[in-house]
């Protein structure tokens, strides 16, 4: 129906369109007078009704189409599902036959299976038992090797130590004028510094003592007096004291 309607508007379309095309400019006396209106709603009329009728055959050809596509889509379905509604017993019983042939293999195999397992479980313990004495040989062999080794290699890790000990008292004895010539030029440096500071020192020291001197020679008058006043109110004899 949606082609039908869709034919139909554009059939309407397309005759009022050739309707107007037809249409004098100036029609005479003598031609048909009838209005444009009315030509363009005749013309469009047609036209809707070819259109829609067209879109009705496209429809429903469209419809009969989907229909036999449809069908065909749907027998091969039905075939599968009858084939597999047959096949599924004779599916069923191989299955159930299968699963009993298994379970009579796994129980006939089963006790080969553990004989087989108990006898290379002996077979693997007399291996080891058989490569015990030579794992302990191989064993004491290398512990042996390994001592040799040690023992040779004991001459040259002492050659090496006393190598280094001789070349570190070399190293020593080869500082140690470097080291006793920086220690008397730092002690000749402090000796000279302080020669260089024992002017400063002493002016220092002098200025101190005078500055001190004048300090007692300033305070003596109020020490005295001082002095004087314990004395009148102690009723002793006064105290001098000099600086």
């Amino acid at each position: 129906m949606h082609k039908a309607w869709k034919g139909a508007l554009v059939g309407a379309a397309v005759g009022a369109a050739v309707s107007a095309a037809r249409t004098p400019p100036a029609p005479s006396e003598g031609d048909d007078a009838t209005p444009l209106g009315a030509r363009l709603a005749k013309g469009a009329a047609e036209g809707a009704v070819l259109g829609g009728l067209l879109g009705w055959l496209l429809a429903w050809r469209d419809a009969r189409r989907a229909a036999k596509v449809a069908a065909m889509r749907k027998r091969p379905l039905t075939a599968v599902s009858a084939l597999a509604d047959a096949a599924r017993p004779a599916v069923h019983r191989a299955a159930d036959r299968a699963g009993k042939a298994a379970s009579d293999v796994v129980e006939s195999a089963r006790p080969r299976v553990l004989t087989a397992a108990e006898a290379a479980r002996e077979q693997a313990q007399r291996a080891a038992d058989a490569a015990r004495p030579h794992v302990t040989s191989a064993a004491e062999a290398a512990r042996e090797r390994a001592q040799r080794a040690a023992d040779a290699a004991r001459p040259r890790v002492l050659t090496a130590a006393e190598a280094a000990r001789e070349q570190a008292q070399r190293a020593a004895d080869a500082a140690r004028p470097h080291v006793t010539s920086a220690a008397e030029a730092a002690r000749e440096r402090a000796q000279r510094a302080a020669d260089a500071a024992r002017p400063h020192v002493a002016t220092a020291a002098e200025a101190a003592r005078e500055q001190a001197q004048r300090a007692a020679q300033g305070a003596r008058p109020h020490l005295d007096g001082l002095v004087t006043r314990a004395g009148a109110n102690g009723r002793q004899a006064p105290v001098v004291v000099a600086v």
